[in-house]
């Protein structure tokens, strides 16, 4: 039976953006709803969030870029929180996720479905964990049912698609503390809080144990379950442990799971990994999920460069593109150091940018391609405006530009310009 007739709340998204999609794809209709079917796309989007733009995610449909933003309990403002969300949606994000865990979280969450027109994503565990934090208790003393209350809740409230942590066992958490086995232990907040609650309560991961409650849920409102890495490596010499690809086999089953039970399901991916391993983990990670969309944080290809990890991801993120990655997380300068400033989350969205467009043009992608074609010819030219509409940010070749403007060549060369003296 076709995920269309399973999920009603999908096929009447389907059918109201259906020819749009399939146009601004570059891809068949038929296409699109075979790969969905089949559990390699998955199309974002809950109905019950108003002036929404869906987003298709999954190779051959363009990259997509995920910017997160949200409050900390050191830095908590919602107005500079909607001013970052601005910026994200300037910037050219696809997705926006609100990982806030201060303040208000009702208020912020539908402050920004309100005004933001794309899929905005969450993580429910931040919610129910926070109420126990703000509270003086114990974060991890949560029941299960807080869990699901606040899955529907939020659902009901429009977000889109969730990082839901159901991959993560005891066993693998266990491994993953082990200092003879992993360097850097947990450094998921998710994956944190679900190992404290397991040491807790003496219970396996309620997500886990829960997983139809879950799925209820999303497939009544159409939510893309986002099937966390809870246990990811966040070092270098962590990737490839035994921990990680635990969690990996779990996550394909669910994702097969949760399709056959009517559930859009994307994997996400690793977050610190060497260079020369990126492709092998990515591949890997597809296969084991039987090519469920992959969400990817990066992967950084160096732990040393605090300030600039949006470069070190950008890196990552080519090569995982390369490999089949299908959305990629941006990193920002601020990534293990603070909650990223407005100027952040614009680096931040580039590089990604800039990442997912070397590798669709790598992998040869007709509209990556036409783009770098449309900067050739302007560049011959000397075309400024069409430089400027060929640029992944216009903006700042305009910006660049003001004091020239009335010059043909750039001020790198001037006069010595070498284009300008092989035309004449």
């Amino acid at each position: 039976m076709s995920l269309f007739c399973r999920n009603q709340a999908l096929k009447n998204l389907w059918e109201l953006h259906q020819s749009g999609l399939a146009v601004k794809e570059g891809l068949e209709r038929q296409y699109i709803m075979d790969a969905i079917d089949a559990g390699r796309m998955v199309l974002l989007g809950n109905p019950k969030h108003p002036g929404l733009i869906p987003a298709l995610i999954g190779q051959p449909a363009r990259v997509k870029i995920n910017a997160n933003i949200g409050t900390s309990p050191w830095l908590c403002s919602l107005p500079g929180e909607l001013a970052k969300l601005e910026a994200a949606l300037q910037a050219g994000a696809d997705t926006v996720m609100d990982l806030s865990i201060a303040g208000d979280l009702d208020a912020i969450r539908q402050a920004m479905l309100k005004r933001c027109s794309l899929p905005l994503g969450t993580v429910p565990l931040y919610a129910v964990a926070q109420r126990y934090i703000s509270a003086g208790k114990d974060p991890a003393a949560f029941s299960a049912e807080e869990l699901w209350e606040e899955i529907h809740k939020q659902a009901e409230q429009g977000v889109d698609f969730m990082t839901v942590h159901c991959g993560l066992t005891r066993k693998a958490a266990g491994w993953a503390q082990d200092e003879d086995l992993r360097v850097m232990g947990i450094v998921s907040r998710g994956g944190s809080i679900l190992a404290r609650w397991m040491r807790r309560h003496n219970l396996e991961n309620p997500f886990l144990t829960g997983y139809e409650r879950i799925i209820g849920i999303a497939r009544e409102y159409n939510v893309t379950l986002s099937l966390g890495d809870g246990l990811r490596p966040g070092a270098g010499l962590d990737a490839g442990d035994a921990a990680q690809w635990e969690e990996v086999i779990m996550l394909g089953h669910l994702a097969r799971k949760g399709l056959a039970a009517g559930v859009q399901c994307m994997v996400e991916g690793p977050g610190h990994v060497p260079l020369a391993e990126v492709a092998g983990q990515i591949s890997g990670i597809k296969k084991l999920t039987s090519q469920a969309p992959l969400y990817v944080l990066g992967p950084l290809v160096t732990d040393i460069s605090p300030g600039y990890d949006h470069i070190a991801g950008a890196i990552g993120a080519a090569n995982a593109v390369m490999a089949g990655a299908d959305f990629l997380c941006y990193l920002t300068p601020a990534e293990h150091l603070t909650l990223p400033c407005l100027e952040d989350v614009k680096a931040g969205i580039m590089a990604s940018r800039i990442a997912a467009q070397a590798g669709e043009t790598a992998l040869k992608r007709p509209q990556a391609l036409a783009r770098e074609a449309a900067m050739a010819e302007a560049r011959k030219r000397l075309d400024w405006p069409g430089m400027s509409v060929a640029a992944l940010d216009s903006a700042m070749v305009d910006e660049r530009r003001k004091d020239f403007s009335q010059k043909e060549a750039c001020a790198m060369c001037g006069e010595f310009c070498a284009v300008k003296m092989a035309l004449n």
